[in-house]
């Protein structure tokens, strides 16, 4: 449907105040009222750009963490909705609601492992668009072993065309031990990229490696957290195989 203009601004000043009347005042959101929303926006997709529909994106993602299966489907819906839109809106627009959405992260991450089967869709489509924090949590090393003496060992983390980060460097035996954090920030999840990891060892006679380890990070979007023992290659030809113990993170913050 095609507003006059000024028709269309009346509207949205209408909108305002409903939404500041009946939401803004209780402070609660009900699975009738997202639904009266999300008509509203599939009926008229020019709200989807307007200042309200921005203030509502808190109290949908309050509905997504508190509501009932009903009324957390409505805001999902209505999330879904808005982002389908993002497109066609101005830049300012678009960047404050993925933004405002961005806190629904751990929540869409939690629907998609334990939510109902039909939420899974929306919530992925959500996820691979907002903007997010992944952290690499560098924790330990495991046999790092030199023929002479304790090893001094650190690690270098390429991710994209982003500045290398490197650890301290540890010298106290095979088995290091950092639990330092690197984190990095986008405006969306960084589909398809690849984490390079190489794990050193700087002693007086030069640099040498004990391996290098590649992860693809995609998984970690969706799960919001992802821990284990990477092998570094090439594996040791002697001895057990050396590997760096990592968790990686994906959140809001």
């Amino acid at each position: 449907m095609v507003f006059p203009c000024k028709l269309f601004l009346n509207f949205c000043s209408y909108f305002t105040a409903a939404i500041e009347k009946d939401l803004w005042a209780s402070g609660t959101v009900n699975e009738e009222y997202l639904k009266a929303l999300n008509s509203l926006f599939s009926n008229f997709p020019r709200l989807r750009a307007t200042e309200p529909a921005t203030l509502s994106i808190p109290h949908l993602v309050t509905s997504l963490k508190t509501g009932s299966e009903a009324t957390q489907e409505a805001a999902l819906d209505g999330l879904f909705l808005l982002r389908q839109a993002w497109s066609a809106c101005p830049a300012e627009v678009s960047r404050a609601q993925s933004v405002a959405a961005a806190d629904a992260i751990p929540l869409l991450q939690y629907l998609i492992q334990s939510g109902p089967p039909r939420f899974q869709e929306k919530a992925e489509f959500l996820l691979q668009c907002l903007p997010g924090t992944l952290v690499v949590i560098i924790k330990r090393g495991n046999n790092m072993k030199q023929s002479v003496g304790n090893p001094s060992v650190y690690c270098k983390l390429t991710l994209g065309n982003t500045p290398p980060r490197q650890t301290k460097i540890v010298s106290t035996g095979p088995n290091p031990e950092w639990d330092e954090s690197f984190a990095w920030t986008f405006e969306s999840p960084p589909k398809g990229q690849k984490l390079h990891i190489s794990c050193k060892n700087k002693s007086k006679m030069g640099k040498s490696s004990f391996g290098k380890v590649t992860i693809q990070i995609d998984r970690v979007v969706m799960l919001g957290s992802v821990a284990g023992e990477y092998t570094l290659l090439p594996q040791s030809k002697s001895g057990p195989s050396r590997n760096l113990e990592i968790e990686f993170q994906w959140s809001n913050k």
